[in-house]
């Protein structure tokens, strides 16, 4: 029995950017647990579930659950490790060259990255020349301490921030890569980076992007810490009330959930607008961003996509092929529990970080194992929860290397190579 708990929740009737109270929810995947609390097998009695479902705003459009998990529940055991993704570590490094010559970045030049998990975006720019500062709420704060970087463990709430400007002083730059999509209380953030922003500073959000998300059926990254799904019609709203603007925005084909959007926000009248705003807007206008048949559109592709799955795995037991799992990223935790998959159709999860490893999946509880035992035992299939990856797994994994093929779910579930 899936145990439920609202003790730590709260059902969401105001939409978090514009207050409306004119909701819709159009897809609901079930109740879940978090999707990165990976447990030990004897502490599966102990977890608890809740809903997950996704609403539209019909007066601003932003895409939110419809239920906000404390984050102390979402955050306190989180065991995402950014820098043991190679890939990603690249990404990172190509993003922090291009802020260093993009804005000219000189010594004493303050940086902050909001939820900079284990440094993996601060420890590309150059030591000894800017002032790093990281804020990370998670125990994987100690990971960036150590890698000689300035950081504060803890929510980014009033308080960081009055001790950042006081011992620091204000920031040329302040980035949030998969975070602004995390924040609930958004007039507190917005209130607080205001205060820490200079007046011709920029502050860089990444995040996926509710078109793909749509035209994609990227559902696997709907999860209780993505409290909102972004697309710049409702952001733009969002930040003129704060004295913000959006003055650029590019779209990004690799990122940590999928592909993204990368989103350049000042002050009012301190950048020149990038024709690159107003087109995205009218391409979301086009596209139908206020349209419900969009959406529950996208939620027939979910059920379609989930059947196609099914199909695909119940071919294999016929055949009595042995089916494992590739990477353990926390998106896959909404595929895995939606899809109700478990032990009895995956053996096993072959993953890097080494956190994760010895522990089961949350609510499905498959073994994650290391990629050397998961070679071992060396499935001929392996459903690759990190889809997004896919380029960069096909090329370089043993598991490739040594003959096996990935069930690859998302976009469109097909067998590679």
């Amino acid at each position: 029995m899936k145990r439920q708990s609202f003790d730590y929740a709260r059902n969401v009737v105001n939409c978090r950017y514009c207050q409306s109270s004119d909701l819709y929810t159009f897809l609901k995947l079930g109740n879940q647990p978090p999707s990165n609390s990976f447990i030990s097998a004897k502490d599966i009695k102990n977890e608890i579930f809740y809903p997950l479902n996704l609403c539209i705003c019909q007066n601003c459009f932003l895409v939110q659950l419809d239920t906000v998990v404390s984050p102390k529940i979402t955050f306190d055991d989180y065991l995402y490790l950014s820098s043991t993704s190679k890939a990603l570590k690249a990404h990172y490094a190509k993003l922090a060259k291009y802020i260093t010559t993009k804005y000219s970045l000189k010594k004493d030049d303050i940086i902050i990255d909001i939820g900079c998990n284990d440094g993996i975006l601060l420890n590309e720019f150059e030591k000894n020349k800017m002032i790093r500062i990281g804020i990370e709420p998670s125990k994987v704060a100690k990971f960036a301490l150590a890698s000689g970087l300035i950081v504060y463990n803890d929510f980014f709430n009033k308080q960081v921030s009055k001790e950042i400007e006081k011992t620091h002083g204000k920031a040329k730059i302040i980035t949030a890569t998969n975070v602004f999509a995390h924040i609930d209380d958004i007039e507190d953030f917005l209130t607080n980076l205001i205060t820490i922003l200079e007046k011709n500073g920029t502050f860089i959000i990444e995040a996926p992007y509710l078109i793909d998300l749509m035209e994609q059926t990227l559902f696997d990254t709907i999860y209780h810490e993505h409290l909102s799904y972004l697309s710049i019609t409702p952001l733009e709203g969002l930040f003129n009330k704060y004295g913000l603007e959006i003055y650029r925005v590019d779209r990004v084909p690799f990122g940590a959930s999928g592909p993204a959007i990368r989103v350049f926000v000042g002050f009012m009248h301190m950048h020149t607008i990038s024709k690159s705003v107003q087109e995205i807007i009218n391409q979301e206008k086009i596209w139908g961003i206020s349209k419900i048949s969009n959406y529950l559109a996208f939620t027939n592709n979910v059920l379609k996509t989930k059947s196609a799955i099914w199909s695909l795995i119940h071919k294999y037991k016929l055949s009595k092929e042995n089916l494992g799992g590739y990477g353990a990223p926390a998106k896959g935790n909404t595929l895995l529990n939606f899809f109700e998959l478990s032990s009895n159709e995956i053996s096993c999860i072959a993953e890097t970080n080494e956190l994760k490893q010895g522990l089961v999946t949350p609510g499905t509880h498959i073994p994650i194992v290391s990629e050397e035992e998961f070679l071992s035992i060396m499935p001929k299939f392996a459903l690759l929860l990190s889809w997004n990856y896919l380029n960069y797994f096909l090329s370089k994994s043993l598991y490739i290397k040594n003959k096996g093929k990935f069930l690859v779910p998302i976009p469109k579930p097909r067998i590679l190579p």
